[in-house]
């Protein structure tokens, strides 16, 4: 039986299995997208709730995960309004021509450390943020974070492009004052 099958049969044991296979992987997003584990907790609370009332109204258009995705970003976009945080610049702007050597920016930010990402993508704002979370944690294409954002796949690619260039910057500002403090530190001694 599908998920959403035993959801709609029994919403108790439906979500208890929601949680089960669900849970960790929506809370990981969460957290990247709220920055504390307080708020990712809340919202991934509200989403399951959410899919739970509302499993009727789930059309199979697509996959199930893509569609709980959608509830929890549509929280946090509600979140962010109440905030006062629309007044993010959510504008796109062109993108470049496709180079096919490999990109410098996405080199450097394979070599750097996993905490040192988590920060980056912290520090971006949300709509690169949500764009960033989808494609490399959630491992969702351009089409499918299309069809969450519910944006033009031009606009995911062009949203790519901008994240990239500032995580690059981002984590060479990190790393580079790590190794200043470390250098510091060394001469003192």
């Amino acid at each position: 039986m599908e998920i959403w099958e035993e959801i709609a049969a029994d919403a108790n044991t439906g979500a208890e299995r929601l949680i089960a296979e669900y849970g960790d992987r929506l809370l990981t997003s969460a957290s990247f997208l709220t920055g504390n584990a307080a708020d990712a907790e809340d919202l991934v609370f509200r989403t399951f709730s959410r899919v739970v009332e509302r499993i009727s109204q789930y059309s199979r258009r697509s996959s199930f995960y893509t569609w709980i995705y959608s509830i929890m970003l549509n929280f946090r976009k509600m979140d962010l309004r109440r905030r006062g945080a629309n007044a993010l610049d959510f504008t796109d702007e062109p993108l470049e021509a496709e180079d096919p050597r490999p990109n410098p920016s996405e080199s450097f930010l394979m070599a750097a450390s996993a905490d040192t990402v988590r920060a980056a993508v912290a520090e971006l704002p949300e709509p690169l943020r949500a764009v960033v979370v989808l494609t490399y944690f959630e491992d969702m294409d351009v089409n499918c974070v299309s069809r969450v954002l519910g944006i033009a796949a031009g606009s995911v690619k062009s949203r790519l492009f901008r994240a990239r260039r500032r995580l690059a910057w981002t984590i060479a500002r990190t790393e580079a004052a790590e190794r200043a403090s470390k250098m510091a530190g060394g001469t003192s001694a």
